[in-house]
């Protein structure tokens, strides 16, 4: 059984809305009905009141806004109150119908609904949905010959047709649920590069995984983030940011830029990311003055590609770094040295090597340590540099089941939240040292947690080795907390690779996450170490 919420204006529309809930329950799924009035008023019940709306997004309408403005305010109340209750698992699917300040607000309340949702309107006015359509995912308009104000013969079918259509949809969902058996990994493939995309695809693929591919492009970015918000990826090959090139070259703040490199990076989704398509911008329309002396190529439809500068790209670098630095999970930049696009390769009409530099170095004197950045001898169409992305991604997935194994079998870390997790493992500072390197020199250094993934080390008290760690072992637990508890020294028996958490990153961890310091107080309070 689903739960599909039915959301809309229940106090001038509360008989259409409930004859939507009363059909969905006859179907056998679970319904949870959303007030979404614009004026506090008497309505029907409904799971969420519009206070409880309200409160629940932190928003709070003042009372001198007029209807369009209210309407978008309070579809944006709904939308976070929606996505909540998605990520929640408490929602499959959305219903609403409406008029068309109805429908404006359904299109504030579904514009951020992660992919995999789907979303059914029932109205008379789709017009007033027309921008959602074009980005949106999953939504289903049943167009009513009249406004749906009322319950009549008119009015019945086409709302019952409505509530059988998103019925049918998580039904049919389950089923795709059951039939996918694959990971999933999400990909952008930049509009030049075919041959070599198919060859990573074809690597993905062939070690297991399912391969889901976004073009690159003005809007290619949108239904990305969207699909990795829907929580089913694995992993994400991002390829194309052409659709941030105007945004990076400071003549652009749309929406879509915003939120672009911010889903997979705060989920923590192991990730890798090429600057492909960050050397040009897409202009339609007369030209500005800024952009007339430059190189540029005839893109079609009205359309024209205009070479973006040395000053742009160090710019872009920057910004691009600056998004990066904060993923949760193992994230790959991966940089093509012999040319950004097939236009400005080698030979191509928008070449500018210099250009191009000043992106990677505008990139690489601001990324944080951790974040690996691979300068990859080839174009970003060529099956080398597509192929070398591919694996890195597999890498990376591969390192965050590592990373994440290791860290829950730590007693403090066990059942702890997957976000504190992620973040922990993002944390880890890799370390390597040669057979009989000291690890820990001196027996008056603070202590951490070190977890080895290959070797071994060797525990010294007074010149005695006391104890053997070795590969997937971990020493120190409980020098994270309570400092160095004896004295002893670390040192490598053989060549070692060892992740590190130290004392003071750990404490900048449990401020972050201060369901990591309840469990602290549970550890040493039950004394969990004995």
């Amino acid at each position: 059984m689903a739960t599909i919420a039915v959301f809309g204006t229940l106090d001038t529309k509360g008989a259409v809305h409930q004859f939507l809930a009363d059909f969905i329950q006859k179907k056998g799924h679970g319904v949870l009905l959303l007030d979404a009035s614009l004026q506090p008023g008497k309505g029907i019940a409904a799971d969420f009141s519009r206070a409880t709306v309200l409160a629940r997004a932190g928003v709070e309408l003042p009372g001198n806004l007029d209807r369009t403005k209210t309407a978008a305010a309070m579809g944006g109340a709904v939308g976070v109150v929606l996505r909540q209750l998605v990520a929640e698992k408490r929602v499959d699917a959305v219903i609403s119908t409406g008029g068309r300040m109805g429908m404006r607000m359904a299109a504030e309340a579904i514009r951020g609904l992660p992919m995999g949702v789907p979303c059914v309107l029932a109205t008379h006015a789709p017009e007033e949905i027309a921008e959602v359509l074009v980005a949106q995912k999953e939504v289903t308009v049943v167009k009513c010959p009249l406004k749906p104000a009322a319950l009549n013969r008119l009015v019945r079918p086409f709302l019952a047709r409505a509530a059988g259509a998103v019925c049918g949809m998580v039904e049919f969902g389950a089923v795709a649920k059951w039939m996918a058996n694959k990971p999933l990994l999400l990909a952008s493939r930049p509009e030049d590069c075919t041959t070599g995309f198919e060859r990573a695809r074809l690597l993905l693929e062939r070690s297991g995984y399912d391969v889901v591919i976004f073009a690159g492009g003005r809007r290619g970015g949108h239904p990305l983030e969207s699909a990795i918000a829907s929580g089913t990826a694995s992993g994400v090959l991002d390829l194309s940011l052409s659709d941030l090139a105007l945004e990076f070259a400071g003549d652009s703040q749309s929406e879509t830029a915003a939120v672009r490199l911010e889903t997979s990076g705060r989920r923590g989704v192991p990730s890798v990311v090429a600057p492909t398509g960050l050397d040009a911008v897409r202009l339609k329309g007369p030209v500005p003055v800024k952009y007339q002396h430059r190189a540029s190529v005839e893109a079609g439809a009205g359309e024209v590609l205009v070479r973006t500068s040395v000053d742009e790209c160090r710019e872009a670098g920057r910004r691009l770094a600056f998004k990066l630095n904060r993923y949760l999970g193992p994230v790959t930049v991966c940089l093509p040295l012999r040319g950004l696009s097939a236009l400005s390769g080698p030979g191509g009409p928008l070449q500018n090597p210099e250009a191009d530099r000043a992106l990677f170095e505008g990139l690489e004197s601001h990324i944080r340590k951790g974040v690996r950045v691979l300068r990859i001898m080839a174009a970003s169409g060529e099956t080398p540099f597509a192929e070398a992305c591919a694996r890195a991604l597999l890498l990376n997935i591969k390192r965050q089941e590592r990373d994440l194994k290791m860290l829950r079998e730590v007693v403090f870390f066990k059942n702890a939240p997957e976000l504190a997790l992620r973040e922990a493992a993002r944390v880890l500072e890799p370390l390597s040292f040669q057979a009989q390197e000291w690890v820990q020199p001196t027996s008056g250094e603070p202590g951490g947690l070190y977890l080895v993934l290959e070797g071994r080390l060797e525990v010294l008290e007074d010149d005695e080795v006391v104890e053997l760690i070795g590969p997937g072992e971990r020493y120190g637990e409980l020098e994270l907390i309570f400092g160095r508890t004896r004295p002893v020294q670390l040192r490598a028996l053989e060549d070692c690779e060892i992740l590190f958490l130290g004392p003071d990153t750990f404490e900048q961890l449990t401020v972050q996450h201060p369901e990591l310091d309840e469990r602290l107080e549970v550890f040493m309070k039950n004394k969990l170490w004995l």
